[in-house]
């Protein structure tokens, strides 16, 4: 999902707005229309602000849409609100580093996929601990080279009898 975002700084009020909806629907958010809307003026002295509110009410509903002064979108929201993003964002990354493994682990024909995924975790902990960071690590190279340390982890197409004489 890749939001397009504008600067909201010379647009009419009214498209201001619906820009901010936008957003607030493509995040999910239900009735984005009734999102608090709120834009950063300057204040009487340098080290103040004013707060206007544009739309909406001084209201606990959450996130605050704010614009400041170079007409940015900002977000304002609880630091429980963030901590439960973050939180969710990093399991998914774990998921999705899982399914790298699994489907490298696969494509290399375990005996027991078990055995081996236990290997390349220690293997990855071995990087790790090397300084190596979990992104960089070729999840693929990485097993070809466990199959190479352990063969007797995988199957080999000796193994399976696929030659052709074996038909006769």
């Amino acid at each position: 999902m890749e939001i397009d975002m504008k600067n909201l700084k010379n647009l009419p009020a009214e498209q201001q707005l619906k820009e901010i909806d936008a957003v607030a629907k493509r995040l999910g958010m239900p009735k984005p229309s009734e999102r608090p809307v709120m834009q950063i003026l300057p204040g009487e002295e340098e080290n103040r602000k004013v707060l206007e509110l544009k739309r909406g009410s001084w209201s606990d509903e959450q996130p605050w849409f704010i614009i400041d002064e170079d007409g940015k979108l900002l977000v304002l929201s609880t630091a429980e609100a963030m901590t439960a993003i973050m939180n969710s964002l990093q399991h998914m990354g774990e998921e999705v580093f899982k399914a790298r493994l699994e489907r490298a682990i696969a494509k290399e024909l375990p005996i027991d996929f078990h055995d081996v995924w236990v290997v390349a975790m220690h293997e990855l902990q071995q990087k790790l601990k090397e300084g190596a960071a979990a992104q960089s690590v070729d999840l693929d190279t990485l097993v070809k080279s466990i199959k190479r340390k352990h063969p007797n982890l995988f199957y080999s197409l000796r193994d399976l009898h696929l030659d052709s004489e074996d038909e006769e």
